[in-house]
């Protein structure tokens, strides 16, 4: 019987049994290492949130302490008459807000608008509606703050019809365009009386034919920038017996009238014995072209 082959076999098995254990003892000793490590980790995790929550209880402590004190200056604040200060000093610590000052934010807000109300004139209309508007958006549920709203809202309307009403005295007849805006708002705050829609169809009439006048007559001439009008050169060239002298020199402004568009303009051109003359004339232009050109007397200009 050969023995050697069966001494080399349990040799190579025990080299692969000791290899076997070898791994195992290795793969221990990794479990352990990492659950140590998890355990620290695991450990210092807790450990940073009771750090944390302590932290968080002291920031807590510290935050409750100033709300208290913020709170009781508030109430005494409030209830000494200075709720705008009160307003002041919660407005530097927004970080400290809750339920609890929220309510006293609203109640001294209340009672800062009280308080200026009670400070304005009873003839300010504009800023006492002003202060009834906030404190009906804070209380809406309050009837009597909406009803003072109203009420001034309303003599502010009758003073601005009074405003308007007198303002609309002094436009100019002719401006029918001012009128009618004017009448037209005057409307608007008070739709019963009727002057004001009477006024304002009579000049919305004027208007409206005005508006046909000028799409008869084009566009209105315009100066060009050495002050004069191209439409009333162009005229006098044409009609000139030395167009090569002509020099426009001043013009009025453009006037509407019904005939057209009416301008006043100095020139001067010189005559067959070489002298300059200068005159003023009136030019009614229609469309671009001069229809009309009188003598610097027949008009007035205010």
């Amino acid at each position: 019987m050969n023995i050697s082959p069966i001494k080399e076999f349990l040799q190579s098995k025990k080299i692969i049994l000791a290899a076997i254990a070898g791994v195992i003892v290795v793969i221990a000793i990794v479990i352990v290492v990492l659950k140590v490590q998890n355990d620290i980790a695991v450990e210092e995790a807790r450990v940073a949130e009771v750090v944390r929550l302590e932290e968080v209880r002291v920031q807590t402590e510290k935050e409750d302490r100033a709300r208290e004190k913020i709170i009781f200056s508030m109430k005494r604040l409030i209830e000494t008459g200075h709720a705008e200060t009160a307003l002041a000093v919660v407005e530097k610590n927004k970080h400290l807000m809750n339920d609890e000052l929220e309510a006293l934010i609203h109640l001294a807000t209340e009672k800062d608008l009280l308080f200026r109300i009670e400070n304005t004139s009873k003839y300010n209309y504009s800023e006492l509606a002003k202060y009834y508007a906030e404190l009906a958006s804070l209380e809406p549920d309050n009837s009597k703050y909406s009803k003072q709203l109203q009420g001034y809202d309303k003599k502010l309307q009758r003073r601005l019809e009074k405003k308007l009403y007198a303002q609309a005295q002094t436009l100019p007849m002719r401006d029918f365009k001012a009128n009618m805006d004017i009448y037209a708002e005057l409307m608007r705050l008070n739709p019963d009386e009727g002057l004001y829609e009477s006024k304002y169809n009579r000049y919305k009439s004027k208007y409206d034919k005005f508006m046909k006048d000028l799409e008869k007559f084009g566009e209105k001439p315009q100066k060009i920038a050495d002050g004069h009008y191209v439409e009333v050169e162009k005229y006098l060239k044409e009609n000139s017996e030395f167009p090569e002298t002509l020099q426009m020199e001043r013009c009025t402004d453009c006037y509407f009238t019904d005939s057209g568009w009416l301008v006043g303009c100095n020139y001067s051109e010189q005559n067959e014995i070489g002298t300059r003359l200068s005159e003023f004339l009136w030019f009614t232009i229609s469309n671009s072209t001069v229809q009309k050109v009188e003598a610097s007397g027949a008009y007035t200009v205010n």
